[in-house]
């Protein structure tokens, strides 16, 4: 009786597994932002093929709310941040963003993303997708309007907005904004 009370428990956690196994292939499958991250994918494509960092970042302002990226960089100093030097940061946010993708997302041109994974996070969705050259992407999306807008994207296991973040405040740290307009503008 114990071994077939074993096996009943084994069929048992082996089926619970296969559901759990598909339930989470039909998440994937099933992302609300798919086409979304497909048509970002795409850009991004279009931008690697290019090999420019005005590619890269056209295809970023297309799809993510740079100034908002640009803000958020600034950590605590935002409030600082003269309101007339407020373009000027904009354009040289926009082309170390431009920079920073073609940098880590050169090697995308390939072809479509498949996306392996979505998942609710933080009232948005973090969706990891994988290019036809194999390398992943990982998009952090909000919802906007009746769309989504990318947040953060992680090439190659840098997550861009983190990384802005955290360069820009060390800079203005070390030497206040005309560090950081220096530190851009290079």
């Amino acid at each position: 009786m114990v071994i077939t009370l074993r096996r009943v428990f084994a069929y048992v956690f082996l089926i619970g597994f296969a559901v759990l196994g598909l339930a989470g292939a039909a998440q994937a499958g099933s992302c609300p932002a798919e086409g979304f991250v497909k048509s970002a994918g795409d850009a991004y494509d279009r931008a690697a093929a290019a090999g420019t960092a005005t590619a890269f970042a056209n295809a970023a302002d297309r799809f993510s709310d740079l100034r908002s990226l640009s803000f958020f960089a600034l950590g605590q100093y935002r409030k600082d941040l003269p309101k007339s030097r407020e373009a000027d940061y904009l354009n040289l946010t926009r082309k170390f963003i431009g920079d920073t993708l073609k940098k880590h997302g050169g090697g995308l041109a390939g072809g479509n993303l498949d996306v392996l994974d979505c998942v609710a996070s933080g009232g948005g969705l973090q969706v990891t997708a994988r290019s036809a050259t194999g390398r992943t992407i990982i998009f952090r999306l909000a919802k906007s309007g009746g769309g989504y807008t990318v947040k953060d994207v992680n090439m190659q296991g840098i997550w861009l907005a983190q990384q802005m973040r955290s360069k820009f405040v060390s800079t203005i740290a070390r030497g206040g904004f005309d560090g950081l307009f220096a530190y851009l503008g290079s």
